[in-house]
């Protein structure tokens, strides 16, 4: 009968302990939130024009184009002409410094390793240089910034489309005209593009949708599956539902409720065992994360230097501190509470009552 007892106490404590073991899997979740200027102008700048000063090989190469509506400055709204702030690119024609002929065997092998085919193919190659310029300016004239883009002492490569005869890869060189043309094209585009993404880090309001991930209990048997997976759904919907464009002081009062678990959760489970470590760390990672989607980046903060503190994979929390410093100075540099705000670019007019360069 004793043996009988002492095997039933076994099995509890096993089952105990199995209960309160913490796995914990890997969510992944979506969330909208808008990039601030790394380099704020006037909060009251929001349009802007373009306009290109290049070469006549690169004129030929566009013939009725107008490359003027191509760069694109996100948050901001382009005007032909007197915008709130000028860019100007100048772009100096391609240099041909070497032409030649790619060759690329391709060898096809039979599933014990056997060569069945050989194949060559042949591209027309150019080796080139250009330069390219950026000059901006406010409306009154002031300059903002001028810097060199591209310069000749940096060296690029264009190759044309694989044909399988040398021969008509060599007819493509001997038309250098045309082709140095194309190319032309599209260096300027894609210079352009390579502008358009620079401007918009600097100046922009860029509106990103990320996925990004928390920790979730996943072991059944643990008393708070249930409770934690329930909590993580609240602020997985919540973060779901913002918009750029408005307050997120609504998604604030939706997750008070999951807040307020997560933070009893821990108090309840605040041994020094490696689950009871496991477990808390899950509830910081989530509410950092929260907080730093919703604009607290105090909280954030706390919630990573909390995580550091309970000693189960520090490493993460070194992560969200720096994300959480990271929007904190973001904020600060553009002087706001939050990057949710209306902007409806189309709504946007250019400097009233001002003349152009007018230095007033």
């Amino acid at each position: 009968m004793r043996k009988i007892s002492v095997l039933f106490t076994c099995l509890v404590l096993v089952v105990t302990t199995m209960a309160q073991r913490v796995d914990l899997d890997r969510f992944s979740f979506q969330v909208n939130y808008r990039e601030l200027p790394q380099l704020p102008l006037d909060s009251s700048f929001r349009t802007y024009d373009f306009s290109c000063d290049i070469g006549p090989l690169m004129k030929l190469a566009l013939g009725n184009e107008s490359p003027a509506e191509r760069l694109e400055i996100m948050g901001w709204k382009w005007l032909p002409a007197n915008g709130h702030v000028s860019v100007q690119l100048k772009m100096e024609d391609l240099i041909i410094t070497k032409s030649d002929i790619n060759q690329r065997e391709e060898i096809k092998k039979d599933k014990n390793g056997n060569v069945v085919s050989k194949k060559m193919w042949y591209a027309p190659r150019l080796t080139y240089t250009y330069a390219a310029r950026v000059l901006i300016r406010d409306y009154t004239g002031r300059q903002i910034d001028e810097y060199q883009m591209v310069n000749r002492q940096q060296t690029f490569t264009y190759q044309g489309t694989e044909v399988g005869n040398k021969v008509a890869a060599f007819n493509v060189l001997l038309n250098m005209v045309v082709l140095t043309t194309q190319v032309s094209r599209e260096v300027l585009y894609n210079t352009i593009y390579q502008l358009s993404g620079n401007l918009t880090r600097q100046y922009g309001y860029r509106e990103k949708r990320v996925s990004d991930m928390v920790w979730v209990v996943s072991n059944r048997k643990h008393p708070e599956y249930n409770r934690f997976r329930s909590n993580w759904g609240i602020v997985k919907n919540a973060l779901f539902k913002i918009n750029t464009n408005e307050s997120v002081e609504p998604i604030w009062k939706e997750v008070q409720p999951a807040i307020a678990y997560f933070e009893k959760v821990r108090r309840e489970y605040d041994g020094n065992s490696k689950h009871d470590r496991k477990l808390r760390y899950a509830t910081h990672f989530i509410l950092s994360k929260l907080y730093f989607y919703l604009d607290k980046p105090e909280l954030a903060q706390r919630e990573a230097s909390d995580l550091i503190l309970n000693a189960y994979d520090q490493r993460d929390g070194y992560h969200l501190e720096s994300m959480a410093n990271y929007l904190k100075n973001e904020l600060a540099n553009n002087r706001r509470s939050t990057r949710y705000f209306p902007l409806y670019i189309q709504s946007f007019e250019g400097p009233q009552n001002v003349s152009l360069y007018s230095g007033q």
